[in-house]
């Protein structure tokens, strides 16, 4: 700074002009995420609207599916419009929820069979094969079973609450002594 006002007082005062400016702008708006938390609360709400919209196209879908798109759904902001996914995980799904439909069905089929009072036996005689209705109670009797179905229908596991684990915990059982 000192030779800038030496030069000046040298060459008769007259310098060039410099003006500094600061400029403050506003930091531009970015545009929000397009995407929103999946919370239950919205996957809930967006449940009836789901069904509503897979009955009304008559689309199979069962829990896996239906859960499915409502938690795409609940991701998309409010107002978005419903449309039925065409990716490879709805079909995975579509194909599970078939399958789970199928082996329902079956385990209420060998429910009822196992209430049933009489059964289907194969028994030879003379050495033909031949099919007869036979007491299932006769036969528990004759072979002491209880008379109760040995093969409970399926129960789902409960849930049980898990706490969390405890932090800093001292060893004792590792303390040397």
């Amino acid at each position: 700074m000192a030779w800038y006002k030496a030069r000046l007082r040298k060459n008769g005062g007259q310098a060039g002009f410099m003006l500094e400016l600061y400029i403050y702008v506003p930091k531009p708006v970015e545009p929000t995420t397009t995407l929103r938390r999946a919370t239950a609360a919205r996957i809930q709400e967006q449940m009836p609207r789901v069904a509503g919209l897979l009955r009304e196209q008559g689309i199979a879908a069962g829990p896996a599916t239906q859960n499915y798109m409502a938690v795409t759904q609940a991701r998309l902001p409010d107002g978005a419009p419903l449309a039925v996914p065409d990716n490879t995980t709805f079909r995975q799904l579509q194909q599970v929820d078939a399958q789970q439909a199928a082996m329902d069905e079956a385990t209420q089929g060998d429910q009822q069979l196992a209430n049933a009072e009489y059964h289907l036996v194969r028994v030879k005689i003379q050495d033909v094969p031949v099919a007869m209705q036979v007491n299932i109670s006769d036969i528990r009797a004759a072979l002491g079973l209880p008379s109760y179905s040995l093969r409970p229908p399926f129960r789902p596991p409960t849930e049980v609450a898990t706490s969390a684990p405890a932090g800093h915990m001292d060893d004792i059982d590792h303390l040397d002594s």
